[in-house]
């Protein structure tokens, strides 16, 4: 094999690296994606940064304060059922956040102004720059070594 063959070689598995260390990086912090997802819920904020619309019922209200719950945003917190049954699948180019919780598809239509779930681009550039870019450059490394 010639050197212009190894170095296409070579530029190849760097390409094809760059996807793995996307789905390790995902893969291995599956928990810090999921309190980010929930982090955002608990500001009132969907994944493009807009906060729920429509406010709270006054019934709803009236339920979260007597359980100590924030009425003066839309947390989507009553149970707690929602967050505990947020999973995190790992793709090799994206998460992909989902929940199976049965009502949520009620709660899709009733803030059909919002997209619920998603990081929101900042928290996701955060995410990439520090488990992401490591875990690719760790695969460049030893790439480039052999």
């Amino acid at each position: 094999m010639g050197v212009i063959e190894r170095f296409e070689r070579k530029l190849k598995e760097l390409k094809a690296s760059i996807n793995k260390g996307i789905q390790t990086s995902i893969d291995k912090n599956k928990d810090v994606l999921i309190n980010k997802q929930t982090g955002q819920f608990d500001e009132g904020k969907d994944s493009m940064n807009v906060n729920f619309v429509p406010d709270y019922a006054t019934s709803t209200k009236k339920y979260k304060q007597r359980n100590g719950q924030p009425t003066n945003r839309v947390t989507l917190k009553d149970s707690g059922d929602l967050y505990d049954s947020i999973t995190i699948q790992a793709n090799t180019t994206q998460a992909i956040i989902s929940t199976n919780i049965e009502y949520f598809k009620y709660l899709v239509a009733h803030y059909d102004r919002n997209t619920i779930l998603g990081i929101q681009d900042d928290a996701m550039e955060a995410f990439l720059v520090r488990y992401t870019l490591p875990e690719i450059e760790k695969n460049f490394k030893a790439i480039i070594r052999t």
